[in-house]
C-alpha cells in the first residue's frame, strides 16, 4: 500500500526529470508549466483529499470526475511512452556500443509532442469508453445431464456495477432497462455493486430492485462490498428481494416445480481480511442436489481451479476484462490466466464478465467494452456427450 502511495511522486518525478527537462526548444516557463500539470495529473489519488473522498469512492459528480481521469491516464501513457523510449534507446546504445546514440532523441519536440498527442487521444478515449452503456454479450453453454425443461434457460449475468458518485441514474436506468429487455428466466450478480454509504447512493442502488427475471435475481458480494459496510449492504439488497449466496446453494425449478439445476455461490474470497466468514467451496458444493448440475457464482475468478471438475459453469467478474491491452495480461497472471470471455476446461467452464460498469479509480476501456451477459442452456445431446467423453 506505501508503494501503491508513493508510485505517483516517482511517476511525477521520472516525467520532469527524464520527459520534460530535456526538451531544449522550451522555454524555463514553458517546462515549468508543462511540470507542474503533468504533476497535477500524476497526482490524483491526492486530488480526492479535497472532495472528501478517496480512490474507491472519489465524491466527485460524473464530468469532475472524467476530467481528472482523462488527466490522470494522460500522465500514465506519457509515463508509458517515456518508459518504451528508455527501453529503445537503451538497445539501442547496447547494439551500438555507444551510450550518446538514440533512436528516439530525449530533446526531440517532434516526438514529445507525438507521445503527448498519442497519450491524450488514448485518455480520452479510454475514459469516454469506461463510462460507456455496456453491450450485451451472447453464450450458449451446453451442459451434460441439464433436464430438457432448462433447455434455453436464459441467465443474464451482471457484474461490477460499481455504483458510485460519478454514477447516473440514467445510466443504471438504462442497464436495468437492457436487462429486462433480454427477459432472462434469472439474473444474477457478480459482485462489486457499489462504492459508498446507503445514503448516499440509495437514489440509484433502488433501481435495481427493477430488475424483473421469472425466477429471481441473485447475487454474490464482491471485494468491494467489504470496503462500504459489508453487511449493510447485504442486508439493504437482500431487504429489496436479491438473495446473495454467500456460500450457500439452492435448487432452481421451474413452474411445475420440477429441478432445473443448481445454482450456487461463495462470499468474496478476501473476507477473512475483515473479520468475515471464509469461503467455503466444499461445504458450499455438498449442499448442492447431486442429481443437477451446479452453476456456481463467485465474484473472483482466480479460485476457478478449485471448482475444476465440481461444477459445470462458473460466472466471475472483478477483472474488467483486464481494461486494456496490455495490461489484460498482467491481470490475468494475477487471476490464474482467467481475465475475459469463455474457458472451456472440459466439464466445467468458466465465463469472466468484463463488468456491465466501471470501477471509479480504474475508469479505463481500450478495445475491452463494458458487457451484460446473456448466458442460455443448452442440454447437451448424447453425439455430443460421446464427443466431449472422447475428447
Amino acid at each position: 500500500m506505501l508503494a501503491f502511495r508513493l508510485f505517483p511522486f516517482v511517476e511525477a518525478l521520472l516525467i520532469v526529470v527524464l520527459f520534460i527537462l530535456p526538451l531544449k526548444k522550451l522555454s524555463f516557463f514553458k517546462k515549468l508549466l508543462l511540470s507542474t500539470v503533468l504533476t497535477l495529473c500524476c497526482l490524483k489519488l491526492y486530488v480526492y483529499v479535497f472532495t472528501g473522498g478517496d480512490m474507491m469512492d472519489p465524491k466527485l459528480s460524473r464530468y469532475p470526475a472524467m476530467f481528472c481521469d482523462i488527466g490522470y491516464f494522460f500522465s500514465i501513457f506519457v509515463f508509458i511512452f517515456l518508459l518504451l523510449r528508455l527501453f529503445i534507446n537503451g538497445l539501442y546504445k547496447l547494439i551500438r556500443l555507444n551510450i550518446k546514440k538514440y533512436v528516439l532523441p530525449p530533446h526531440s519536440m517532434r516526438y514529445a509532442l507525438l507521445f503527448m498527442s498519442m497519450s491524450f487521444m488514448l485518455s480520452i478515449l479510454g475514459v469516454y469508453n469506461g463510462f460507456a452503456l455496456p453491450k450485451v454479450k451472447n453464450y450458449d453453454i451446453a451442459i451434460q445431464d441439464l433436464a430438457p425443461a432448462a433447455d434455453n434457460y436464459k441467465i443474464a449475468l451482471l457484474a461490477d456495477l460499481h455504483i458510485s458518485a460519478p454514477t447516473t441514474l440514467e445510466e443504471i436506468s438504462e442497464i436495468v432497462a437492457m436487462t429486462n429487455a433480454l427477459s432472462p428466466d434469472l439474473i444474477v450478480i457478480a459482485g462489486d455493486f457499489v462504492d459508498g454509504s446507503i445514503p448516499e447512493l440509495h437514489h440509484m442502488t433502488r433501481l435495481l430492485f427493477d430488475l424483473k427475471a421469472k425466477d429471481g435475481i441473485y447475487a454474490v458480494s464482491g471485494n468491494h462490498e467489504l470496503y462500504s459496510n459489508y453487511i449493510a449492504w447485504i442486508h439493504y439488497f437482500t431487504e429489496g428481494g436479491i438473495r446473495f449466496l454467500e456460500n450457500k446453494a439452492t435448487l432452481i425449478k421451474d413452474e411445475h416445480g420440477t429441478g432445473l439445476f443448481n445454482l450456487a455461490g461463495i462470499i468474496d474470497i478476501s473476507a477473512t481480511r475483515f473479520n468475515l466468514p471464509r469461503y467455503d467451496i466444499v461445504g458450499t458444493l455438498s449442499a448442492c442436489d447431486a442429481a443437477y448440475p451446479i452453476v456456481f457464482l463467485s465474484h473472483q475468478p482466480k479460485i476457478a481451479p478449485e471448482v475444476l471438475g465440481k461444477v459445470d459453469l462458473m460466472l466471475s467478474g472483478h477483472t474488467h476484462g483486464g481494461l486494456m491491452p496490455g495490461l489484460r495480461e498482467i491481470v490475468a497472471r494475477a487471476n490464474n490466466g482467467f481475465v475475459s470471455g469463455l474457458y472451456d476446461l472440459g466439464k466445467t467452464r468458466v465465463i469472466v464478465s468484463n463488468g456491465t460498469r466501471i470501477w471509479a479509480g480504474a475508469p479505463l476501456r481500450i478495445n475491452n467494452p463494458a458487457e451484460i451477459s446473456l448466458i442460455t442452456l443448452k442440454t447437451l445431446k448424447a453425439p455430443e456427450v460421446m464427443q466431449a467423453n472422447n475428447g
